[in-house]
């Protein structure tokens, strides 16, 4: 699955994973991408959307 987002274009992000004894290592913030059908200037198109893109979908009202 594609690691961005189609409609802000998130990507994934590193930073540091910290154990107990304070050790660093680095690791990998994934986004949480989900393939949907979206209508998009009439056309009805597969897009990768992250989650948080579809829960403001859900929230603004449709003009």
């Amino acid at each position: 699955m594609a690691g961005r987002c189609d409609l802000c274009q998130r990507k994934p992000m590193y930073g540091n994973k910290v154990s107990h004894s304070q050790r660093h290592t680095r690791r990998r913030f994934v986004v949480n991408v989900q393939r949907r059908h979206l209508e998009i200037n009439g056309v009805r198109r597969t897009v990768h959307v992250c989650t948080r893109c579809l829960r403001t979908m859900l929230k603004v009202p449709k003009a």
